[in-house]
């Protein structure tokens, strides 16, 4: 996956490199262009601004990877370390939306990374929800 994810970062900052170089007689192309590929980085979780192009030119592997699910895992706090996220990710105990993910090179976009959550018959979740005292009397008898 890693070679991909270089090879995407690649092809982007070819392209913001091509888009840079435009003459001044393709300005509004160019800047119709430059706002689509922000918006597109941007809503992938590829880059905090929509700012200007320069962002794109130091787009990385690493960018890709921060966006795997088990990283997202760690940065909620879901899990302790990678290794565990890695674990929960594969057993099924982590959803995305509706769905159930067991692929952990999954890449959340921006817009979803609010909706990951445990799955409701996971014993993560009613370990999570014993420890903070919000475990309801209707799941007990479930």
């Amino acid at each position: 996956d890693y070679v991909q994810y270089k090879a995407l970062a690649r092809a982007v900052r070819a392209l913001a490199r091509r888009l840079r170089d435009l003459g001044p007689a393709s300005a509004a192309f160019r800047a119709r262009c430059a706002a689509a590929l922000l918006e597109k980085l941007h809503g992938l979780g590829l880059v905090n601004s929509r700012q200007s192009l320069a962002v794109c030119e130091s787009l990385s592997a690493a960018a890709f990877c921060r966006r795997r699910l088990p990283c997202l895992l760690v940065k909620l706090r879901m899990a302790q370390n990678l290794r565990h996220a890695v674990t929960f990710v594969e057993q099924g105990h982590v959803r995305v939306g509706p769905e159930v993910v067991t692929d952990p090179a999954l890449l959340v976009p921006r817009a979803v990374e609010d909706f990951i959550t445990w799955v409701d018959a996971s014993r993560l979740r009613q370990k999570v929800l014993d420890y903070n005292q919000e475990r309801d009397d209707f799941d007990l008898a479930a």
